[in-house]
């Protein structure tokens, strides 16, 4: 399985760590990747049986190709109610001066993006607030920047605002550059960041792929009670133990980060994926259309429907 030693991939590491795997006959090899979309010519090879797809131009131009892929599972869903890893940051000079209150106010202003800037699924769903409120990425001044250098332009105040991601938001937060403005779970309810994606050769392999998907749910379930204190401060310790040991990230980091949050049945959100769809679409960068039907033969979500017919739904509210 392709890795990026991300927070978000706790289902896998707990069902790692935890033995939830094993116990399913699943000896999993953990693969490093700088990044996602290097990731889908190895899942197009079948190098890689398990990887994360995030609805980003790449992914999108490689089912356009016909990659045989599916997306199976929710690799990270923004909840309503819940504080996200990933929020709309302002400069904290520039808020203390009156601007950047409003997603409204973000016109005019440098705002950092990660890179490719426009091409991310950041920027779908910054998008969609920003349509709500009558403005466009065209509305303001865009750096194309990672994560980690959005820390320091925050602090030495090169951008005015910043669409980040943790565990760098906690960074900026720690050294008193930031204010939180608004979170993907604002921009966007119920956004899925990204999928965890099977060949299809695991995807036929019907009795591995459903232990896959029983052993991840199990995992996600037991971090979202951790993470919410019904297991307990120390249940929550290990949870962050194990994130910390899969990331390597600090454990203290671990416990000051908004954390990841996920659908309790491990189902994507299929809208977010054809909204993104229409929005790269629109800026060119998806030349190649994607008709109905391959958007339907893209799914394995009917493995999950089979496991929760087995374990049972949570409610998702």
């Amino acid at each position: 399985m392709g890795n990026q030693r991300l927070a978000v991939d706790v289902g896998i590491y707990i069902a790692d760590a935890r033995g939830y795997l094993q116990q399913e006959g699943i000896d999993l090899e953990l693969i490093y990747f700088a990044n996602g979309s290097e990731m889908i010519p190895a899942l197009a090879t079948g190098q890689l049986e398990i990887g994360g797809g995030a609805a980003n131009p790449a992914t999108l131009n490689a089912i356009a190709r016909g990659i045989p892929l599916k997306a199976v599972l929710d690799r990270g869903s923004f909840r309503p109610g819940t504080v996200g890893d990933q929020a709309v940051v302002i400069r904290k000079d520039v808020y203390d001066q009156g601007r950047g209150r409003r997603l409204e106010d973000l016109k005019d202003l440098t705002l950092g993006l990660v890179s490719p800037g426009k091409g991310t699924t950041s920027a779908c769903a910054l998008s969609a607030g920003l349509q709500r409120v009558g403005l466009t990425l065209d509305d303001m001044n865009i750096e194309s920047l990672s994560f980690a250098d959005m820390v320091g332009a925050l602090a030495n105040g090169a951008i005015d605002a910043a669409m980040i991601s943790e565990p760098f938001t906690s960074r900026a937060r720690r050294q008193g550059t930031i204010v939180r403005l608004m979170g993907v779970e604002d921009l966007y309810p119920n956004f899925t960041l990204t999928t965890v994606g099977f060949h299809e050769e695991l995807y036929k392999n019907r009795p591995v792929a459903k232990g896959f998907v029983r052993a991840y749910i199990r995992a996600v379930r037991e971090y979202l009670d951790a993470r919410a204190g019904r297991t307990g401060e120390a249940d929550r310790a290990v949870v962050e133990e194990i994130i910390a040991r899969y990331t390597n990230l600090d454990p203290a980091t671990v416990h000051e980060m908004d954390p990841p949050t996920f659908n309790p049945n491990g189902l994507p959100n299929k809208e977010a994926m054809y909204y993104c769809y229409q929005f790269f679409r629109d800026l060119g960068l998806v030349p190649q259309p994607i008709s109905d039907a391959t958007f339907a033969t893209l799914w394995g979500t009917d493995l999950v429907e089979e496991v929760l017919a087995e374990v049972g739904r949570r409610p998702e509210d």
